[in-house]
Order: C-alpha cells, then sequence, then structure tokens
C-alpha cells in the first residue's frame, strides 16, 4: 500500500456489503455499511476539489466523534488534503490559532453553537474559503450543509467520474496526511506532521495483536482530534472491524451493554474512575457484601498474581477463583458488555493496583506508550508479553534507547516529520539521524520491557536538592475513591504538598453514607469529615513514599478541574502550570509556617 487511501480502498472493494459502522438514532442503533462510507466519502472528496483544493491543502475538522468526521477525514485524504482536527473543547482563541497556523482553506464544523465561537475570529482567517456544516446551517458566512455539499460532490463526479480516483493515485508515501495539534500541558498546541508512511508503518504493527477480527466491535467515544482514537479510527477501517459511535457520552455505560464490545481502548481516567466508583458502591454496601467482596478480591489478585508468573492456579485456588467470578467478577465484566477480551491503554500510567484489580476480574489492561509524535504507540504489552507497571516491548520495525540523562528516545517510520511552522523546536527534538527526544524519563528492562518513571519537565527538585516524580506519588493518591486529581507541588520548595480535586461523581454517595445531608461540592470540600477521609488517604499514600517524597500538607480546592477552564487538557491531563498559577495563593499558604 502506498498510502492511506490505497487502505480504504482494499476495505472498501473487499466487504462493500459489511457492517462499518453503527450509528444510533432515537434509541437504535442503525448500520453503514463500507460501500456506503466509500461513496460518501467520494462525494465529500469530489467537492473539495470541484471547490478548487489542491494536494497538501490544510481541511480542519471541528466537532464532536461522530460518523461525519470520519466522513470529512476520508474524504480530505481521498483529495489528497491535509487533514487536521479541532478539540470540540477548545476556545474560539484556540480553535482560530490552529485554522491560522495551518492555513486551514476548508471547515467542516458541527453546529451553530461551535460556529458562534468562530465567528468573531473569521477576520483572522484570510485563507478560510468555505465552511461546511454537519448541522444547521448559517447565512451570510460562506457556509453550507454537509449535504449540500455532498451533493455538489455527486454532480462533479456526474461531470468526471475520475475526478476522485486520479487526485488519490499521486498521494505519495511521503506526502503529508495528517496533522495533530497536541493539546499540551504547556504552551500553545504544536502541530504534529505525520505522513501517510507514518501512519501505514503505525497501522501495521497493529497485526501484533493476533486475535481474530471476525466479530469484533469497538466504541468509538475519544475525540478524534486526539491521534490515540484517530489510529484506532484507521486500525478499524484496516481490519474490518465495526465501530459503534457513543452519541452521549454522559449514558456511555448504557450504550456498551447494548454493543458489548469485544476490545476497548480508553485513557487511563476511564478505568481510574470506574475503579474508584466500583469500591465505592462497595464500601455503601452492607457489611456481608463487602465481606464477600472483600473474600472474591482477595481470591481474584491471588490468582492475577500466578496468572503474570506464568504458573498454573493450584486446584484449590482455581475452584475458588471459580466461585468468586460467579457471584462478583462476572458482574464487573458485565458492566463493559461482558465480551471484552482485553482493554488497550495510554497517555499516563495506571496504579498496578487497578490493573491486577482488572485482571482478577478477567479483564487485561495492555498498557502502551507513545505520543503523537510517533504516530501513537512505539511500545505495547500484548497478551502473550505483559508485565503491569510498565509499556511493554518496542513494536516491530521501532528502536528505543535511554539517553545518559534517562530521556527516552525512539527511532522507526512512525517518527513524525517535524512541527509545522516550528523548524527550531523540529531541530532540538529530532536528531540528524532520526531519533526522536520523547521528554519522558525511563528505563528498560533485560526483557525488554519500557518503563516509564516520569516526565522530564514535571520532575520536582525540593529546595534540600531531592529530585521526585510527582506522577507516582498522584496516582497512589487517585487511588482513593473521593479523589479524582491530585497535583503535587514542591518545586525549589522545602516539603512537598498536593492540591485535591475530589470526584464529583462519589462524594454525594460518600456524604450520605457517613450521615452528611448535603450534597454541595463546595460545602462538602470544606466539612472536616471530607478533609479527614483525605487525611487518612494521604497518610496511606505516605507510607508507601521515601521521606523526601511525603505530602507534608494539603488543599481542597473548591471546584472540580475541568477541560472547559483550561485546567485539563482535552485527554485529562493536569496542565501543572496554569492550575499551580491559579491557587498559589493557597500553595503559599501551605509554606506560612513550618510542619511540626
Amino acid at each position: 500500500m502506498k498510502n492511506l487511501v490505497d487502505m480504504f480502498k482494499q476495505r472498501f472493494t473487499q466487504d462493500p456489503d459489511k457492517t462499518a459502522f453503527l450509528v444510533k438514532e432515537k434509541g437504535k442503533w442503525n448500520p453503514v455499511t463500507w460501500s456506503e462510507v466509500d461513496e460518501n466519502t467520494d462525494n465529500i472528496a469530489a467537492a473539495l476539489i470541484d471547490s478548487g483544493m489542491q494536494p497538501d491543502d490544510s481541511v480542519v475538522i471541528l466537532g464532536n466523534t461522530r460518523l461525519e468526521w470520519t466522513l470529512s477525514d476520508i474524504g480530505a485524504l481521498k483529495a489528497g488534503c491535509v487533514s487536521i482536527g479541532i478539540y470540540q473543547t477548545l476556545s474560539g482563541e484556540q480553535s482560530a490559532y490552529i485554522l491560522k497556523d495551518s492555513s486551514a482553506k476548508i471547515l467542516f464544523i458541527e453546529n451553530p453553537a461551535q460556529l458562534e465561537k468562530i465567528t468573531p475570529h473569521l477576520s483572522e482567517l484570510p485563507d478560510l474559503r468555505q465552511i461546511v456544516m454537519w448541522d444547521g446551517y448559517s447565512d451570510g458566512l460562506n457556509a453550507v450543509s454537509m449535504a449540500e455539499f455532498m451533493r455538489q460532490g455527486g454532480q462533479a463526479l456526474e461531470a468526471d467520474p475520475e475526478i476522485v480516483k486520479t487526485r488519490y493515485l499521486q498521494i505519495q508515501p511521503s506526502d503529508m496526511a495528517i496533522i495533530i495539534y497536541t493539546s499540551g500541558t504547556t504552551g500553545p498546541p504544536k502541530g504534529v506532521c505525520l505522513t501517510h508512511k507514518n501512519l501505514l508503518a503505525e497501522l501495521k504493527t497493529t497485526d501484533l495483536m493476533k486475535e481474530s477480527d471476525v466479530g469484533d466491535i469497538m466504541m468509538f467515544f475519544l475525540p478524534l482530534s486526539h491521534v490515540g482514537e484517530r489510529i484506532a479510527q484507521y486500525m478499524r477501517i484496516r481490519r474490518g472491524i465495526r465501530g459503534a459511535y457513543v452519541e452521549d457520552i454522559t449514558k456511555i455505560l448504557d450504550d456498551i451493554k447494548e454493543i458489548r464490545p469485544t476490545f476497548f481502548g480508553s485513557v487511563p481516567r476511564i478505568f481510574e474512575k470506574a475503579y474508584a466508583r466500583i469500591r465505592s458502591e462497595v464500601n455503601a454496601a452492607g457489611p456481608v457484601k463487602q465481606k464477600i467482596f472483600s473474600w472474591a478480591e482477595g481470591v481474584g489478585r491471588a490468582a492475577s498474581r500466578k496468572i503474570q508468573e506464568g504458573q498454573a492456579l493450584p486446584l484449590s485456588l482455581e475452584m475458588k477463583y471459580a466461585l468468586a467470578d460467579r457471584i462478583v467478577f462476572r458482574k464487573v465484566r458485565d458492566v463493559f458488555g461482558g465480551r471484552v477480551r482485553y482493554f488497550l491503554s495510554s497517555a499516563a500510567p495506571i496504579a498496578v493496583e487497578i490493573l491486577e484489580f482488572f485482571h482478577a476480574c478477567g479483564m487485561v489492561i495492555l498498557e502502551g506508550y507513545g505520543q503523537s509524535e510517533v504516530s501513537c504507540f512505539c511500545t505495547l504489552c500484548t497478551p502473550e508479553a505483559y508485565r503491569f507497571g510498565s509499556v511493554g516491548k518496542a513494536l516491530p520495525g521501532v528502536s528505543l534507547k535511554i539517553a545518559e540523562d534517562g530521556e527516552i528516545m525512539v527511532k522507526g517510520d512512525i517518527v513524525f516529520q517535524g512541527y509545522l511552522n516550528q523548524p527550531e523546536l523540529t531541530h532540538q527534538t529530532l536528531t540528524d539521524d532520526g531519533w526522536i527526544y520523547t521528554g519522558d524519563i525511563g528505563r528498560i528492562d533485560d526483557n525488554g520491557f519500557l518503563w516509564v518513571t516520569g516526565r522530564k519537565k514535571d520532575i520536582i527538585i525540593t529546595s534540600g536538592g531531592k529530585n521526585v516524580t510527582p506522577s507516582n506519588i498522584e496516582n497512589l493518591l487517585q487511588n482513593h475513591p473521593l479523589i479524582e486529581y491530585a497535583m503535587v507541588h514542591g518545586d525549589r520548595r522545602k516539603y512537598l504538598t498536593a492540591l485535591i480535586s475530589l470526584s464529583p461523581d462519589n462524594l454525594p454517595a460518600w456524604a450520605r453514607l457517613h450521615g452528611i445531608d448535603n450534597s454541595d461540592y463546595e460545602i462538602l470540600s470544606r466539612h472536616p469529615e471530607v478533609r479527614k477521609e483525605i487525611q487518612a488517604a494521604v497518610d496511606s499514600a505516605n507510607k508507601h513514599l521515601a521521606n523526601f517524597e511525603t505530602i507534608k500538607k494539603f488543599v481542597i480546592i473548591p471546584k472540580t478541574l475541568g477541560v472547559e477552564t483550561g485546567e485539563l487538557t482535552p485527554t485529562m491531563k493536569v496542565r501543572r502550570r496554569l492550575v499551580e498559577e491559579k491557587y498559589m495563593e493557597q500553595l503559599d499558604g501551605l509554606y506560612a509556617e513550618q510542619v511540626k
């Protein structure tokens, strides 16, 4: 295959009448076949070409994850254009920055609400020729509906049936395919330029997962502007896996029960929140149920450790596990539809305690490591080779090494071409012989497994000269059901402190269980019983840490951290600098006097 469109065409030709995607409308899941995807994306590509779009021109997509996102993306690629996504949660100013930086000429946008935030910035975007709206319509902005745009493409195809084929046959492996704007925990987003060759090399590595794809089905719910979900989308097409679009993320558990996915990819917070919710529900149950769950969990973890070590279960443990599975673990699996063979996770580490719990329940979470700059994954645990806490071995065709200062470096066809319009930053990130500095710290063990130990820029150095990796401590704290996010602070300070954001999902139930007749987050964040519980969680985490790593003081913030406030990236990572600046007065207060 020379380019992504060759890959798409192979699937469309091989399975024209098979279901490609499922779209929920009025409570019913409607199938979309591969031939329908081919026809609709041909119409979009033809309309783009008919509108004057040239190879390598930029097409930007702004909207929630839905079928129209996929069709716009594939249509842009068929036209030889560069496809770029914008997180739907970004502000108008942030969205306009990406549109301007990429010299976007066509914007696919979801609805009038998204268009409203762009409208004040249109005068700053001289390259933008046309806006195509999936839903609704707007006068006076050179905007057309998706249906009208596709009709235009259909007419162009009638006039020249080869208009799309002629264009995509010209696409070379070295041509730009997509630009991923990293959400970034600091500074403005950076445009990561990925070629057709980069993406095909990444997709080929999915052959490492040897299970049969027959009957497989996955869920679409993460932002398609993120490299992880975009690669997952292309992987589904490459392997002929059906994808179901989640219409309402707040009802995802209902959709999961209906779709019953066979494997499942997500960011770590989904698994952490699920684990915290399970523990919260167990804590709220009666003493008999708590005792049964505790027994089953102990049996499951014992079985998990035997399996991790490659040992057969002793007969007594096997019998106990069968009982624990029937009365407890099967119910946990049912939350995820009951058919999940394995989960894939990346973007941040998951505590081994959580990994082991899901494994005990019969669902292994396979962690991988990567970033936009390496086309998504560069290492991955597999069902045949995994170590909890590691991110797996290098994928086929990928080389790893650790620099003298501990930084992880990667080389291979998956490594990006550079940052758009930022040659100096590109030069700082890529070596002349093709290695990329990832910015992460790690080690490779004797068996080839990579262990990520921290982010180079996030390392805290206390005033006593001690180097601390905050993510390890934060993961320990976030194991508690009441803690949604923990952010450790202490660079150039005498000791470490923490900002705590409580879980809005688990907090009200915890309050009722403890006889507190109030569900208001801000009021509960100041309640002495809540503070007492968080202090116990901090004390528990501190037992696993060296003295210089322990949290001496903490503050519970009065509001949850959010994407819309800019405190979290769209992939749910804390923007440390922004959060520290916002709560600096509270943090300074934690150092106002010496700890006794």
